[in-house]
């Protein structure tokens, strides 16, 4: 049943070390550069933009011959397998590890220990180094981050691990991700003198070929995860007021789960003026309430997400072949 193997993975996130799979994660890094074709290299320059699917398709392909063939030897088995893929991809306690002690140093007053752990957390995910020099800056960037982070470490994988059967789902899009990873590193490596294109840029020259993108494809994967999740945002805080931020924010971001759905969250934690960085000078107290009602507002989605996925499996409209 996909919601037990939902469920053993949360808790074995849980309790496991945070660096539980660090080397791991290291060794996938590499394994999946190794895969990766250079189709201009190759003679094919005109299919260059499809390269990253060859990564996907080796992955994919591979992880579905060891699920079924633990299927085979043993349903429990293929089970295992899928906690353990699912496991891999979560990173709850490490956000909640993070928000904790940052949300500790700024009560402290130990600004520069909590802005240190802040940079170390965004570097690790994307590289981003963003100036950080005042507390209400921080919280700014913070609540940003965490909200993509939420979204991409957590809830999506829920949503495709409970849609897809056995782990196919989280390889999925574990893959699409790493291959708009791969795609902003080479161009940033390439030292392009202005930034990579945005959707909507790229939407505009070609239709066709946009859609072939890996960013494109991470889009319409988190398309319907990200507006679950601001409806859940909105249930548990002020439905109206999410709903405003999400329309407003959406007008402005066509081609992005991400702006509306981290307007939806600003609004909800009392910082719907907060959308730059320095756009509402914060109090200390005010500071770490932020937050505070950040990361229980994404616990709180996480239960309400889990008890939603019981009432599924409950009602026989989760896959039921995972364990």
């Amino acid at each position: 049943m996909a919601y037990i193997a939902l469920l053993i993975a949360v808790v074995l996130e849980t309790f496991l070390p945070d660096g539980f799979f660090t080397r791991v994660r290291d060794w996938f890094r590499q394994f999946h550069q190794e895969l990766e074709i250079n189709l201009e290299a190759l003679g094919a320059p005109r299919y260059a933009h499809l390269q990253w699917l060859a990564p996907l398709l080796i992955w994919y392909l591979g992880v579905y011959f060891v699920y079924k063939v633990l299927w085979v030897v043993s349903p429990m088995a293929a089970g295992a397998f899928s906690v353990l893929v699912l496991v891999y991809g979560l990173r709850f306690r490490h956000f909640a590890l993070v928000f904790t002690n940052t949300q500790l140093f700024l009560n402290q007053g130990d600004f520069f220990r909590a802005r240190e752990m802040l940079l170390l957390w965004m570097k690790d995910y994307d590289g981003s180094e963003p100036v950080i020099h005042r507390p209400s800056e921080l919280v700014f960037h913070a609540i940003y981050h965490g909200t993509e982070r939420a979204l991409r470490q957590y809830f999506s994988l829920f949503f495709w691990f409970l849609l897809m059967p056995g782990p196919m789902g989280v390889v999925t899009y574990l893959m699409v991700h790493w291959s708009v990873v791969r795609e902003r590193d080479a161009w940033q490596a390439q030292a392009f003198a202005h930034d990579l294109p945005s959707m909507q840029e790229a939407w505009d020259h070609n239709k066709w070929r946009a859609i072939q993108t890996p960013r494109f494809v991470l889009f319409a994967m988190e398309w319907l995860p990200a507006r679950l999740l601001a409806l859940t945002v909105g249930l548990v805080s002020q439905l109206d007021d999410a709903a405003l931020a999400w329309r407003a924010a959406k007008a402005q971001s066509r081609f992005s789960n991400r702006a509306p759905l981290t307007a939806v969250v600003f609004t909800a934690v009392g910082l719907s003026q907060g959308l730059t960085p320095d756009a509402q000078p914060l109090n200390d107290e005010n500071q770490v309430q932020a937050l505070q009602q950040f990361r229980q507002l994404v616990f709180r989605c996480a239960v309400v997400w889990l008890l939603v996925a019981l009432v599924f499996a409950l009602l026989g409209w989760l896959p039921s072949n995972v364990v």
